[in-house]
């Protein structure tokens, strides 16, 4: 059957899609309401699964789901046969962390499989695309919101169908689809031409309502005809929150999850468009806890941003995309370092060489004190308070002790 026009079907899924699944981490959970909008954009979590290698499984199943594009009944089956999830079905008593009481409780059941299967693909591929709805809005700068192929709409959601806004319009903040469980709504993007011709659309007055948090009491306003827990754009929360939560993420993630999350990270479009020189920054890697105890770092926490691609790639041709592979491909690692060397370079400023596994070690600066560096160098290296990657260059294991003692810094080695 031929592709209706415009449209183009891929059996596989948005890689970004694929990516905003892969790298979430594992939150332990007893009810769903347990975890904040906030946290549900980046951590995968199912209520009632409180063991870490269970959601681990659990999340290995939807991603199969939707990487290789497996309608819900090959889902189901797939679910059904993993022998780390056959406990999980039926009803059981645990015991409530929050009240302490032993309660007869659903774990796994067709019904809610749909769920979790729903919630996750839909949501997934919402962020995926809002990531793309930010990487091409010069092309196309407005949305269309459009209902699904359901025979019944919510009111609600059949109200907003046809609005026009901009990318950019706060509207999209709450109103960026999926707005409930199950619903199927969707947006289009629309280029500036046909905004003008079909007409922009005025900024919805939207009704707002009182929720109560049934776990814990807490009030919150929702948005009228928006599911509580569904009243924020996925792939903007992850965006925004990616910072504040990924150094807390990323510690409590088994070795092979935090590997995984880290080259997601370094491959991801935000780090490419630092690469090309856009202003920002991402964060990359994480410092062994030893090191980062012997240096007297609290934040392990390791950052670029387009001065850093400036000065690593000096001597190379940016564009080529196996050096950029590789370079991140050493960031990714750098946790994997047993050897480092602290200088403080005065005025509070203190810089760290970390020597990784492949003959390559990073030039990070963390600065202690507000106020300007007097270096251009400091300049450059010192943002927020944050250790910031400054250069990478071949050396061995033997030049880097030398050169470290001959500067009289601090060597830091682990067993």
């Amino acid at each position: 059957m031929r592709d209706r026009p415009g449209y183009s079907f891929n059996p596989g899924p948005p890689p970004e899609a694929s990516r905003f699944l892969r790298v979430k981490g594992l939150r332990p959970s007893f009810a769903w309401e347990d975890v904040e909008p906030e946290e549900h954009a980046v951590a995968f979590t199912v209520a009632k699964a409180m063991e870490l290698d269970l959601l681990e499984a659990m999340r290995g199943e939807v991603q199969k789901a939707l990487d290789d594009g497996l309608p819900f009944e090959a889902f189901q089956r797939s679910w059904r046969a993993n022998p780390r999830l056959a406990e999980w079905w039926g009803r059981r008593e645990m015991v409530d962390p929050a009240t302490g009481e032993t309660r007869l409780v659903q774990l796994g059941s067709p019904r809610r499989l749909r769920t979790i299967y729903s919630a996750n693909i839909r949501s997934a591929r919402a962020a995926g695309q809002w990531e793309r709805i930010q990487r091409t809005k010069a092309a196309f700068p407005y949305l269309e919101y459009r209902t699904g192929p359901s025979e019944t709409h919510r009111p609600h959601h059949l109200a907003k169908a046809g609005t026009i806004l901009p990318v950019d319009s706060p509207f999209w903040d709450e109103w960026f689809p999926p707005n409930g469980w199950g619903c199927k709504c969707w947006v289009r993007q629309v280029t500036r031409a046909e905004a003008a011709r079909r007409g922009v659309s005025d900024e919805p007055e939207v009704a707002q309502t009182v929720v109560e948090n049934r776990r814990t009491g807490e009030l919150r306003i929702v948005p009228q005809g928006i599911d509580p827990g569904w009243q924020h754009n996925p792939g903007q929360l992850r965006l925004q929150a990616m910072e504040a939560l990924l150094k807390d993420r990323l510690e409590q993630l088994p070795d092979a999850a935090r590997q995984a999350a880290l080259r997601d990270i370094a491959t991801s479009w935000r780090v490419q468009r630092i690469m090309d020189g856009a202003p920002g920054r991402a964060p990359v890697g994480l410092l062994p806890e030893g090191i980062a105890a012997a240096a007297g770092l609290a934040d392990r926490m390791i950052w670029v941003n387009e001065d850093t691609f400036r000065h690593v790639v000096m001597d190379h041709d940016p564009q080529d995309a196996a050096f950029r592979k590789a370079l991140m491909s050493l960031v990714a690692n750098i946790d994997k370092a047993t050897l480092a060397a602290l200088e403080d370079r005065g005025d509070g400023l203190r810089t760290l060489r970390v020597l990784i596994p492949f003959d390559r070690f990073f030039h990070v600066t963390e600065s202690t004190r507000p106020g300007k560096a007097e270096r251009p160098t400091a300049l450059i290296l010192w943002f927020d308070d944050a250790m910031r990657v400054r250069t990478v260059m071949p050396t061995t294991v033997e030049r880097f002790r030398s050169n470290a003692n001959k500067q009289g810094d601090k060597i830091i080695e682990l067993d």
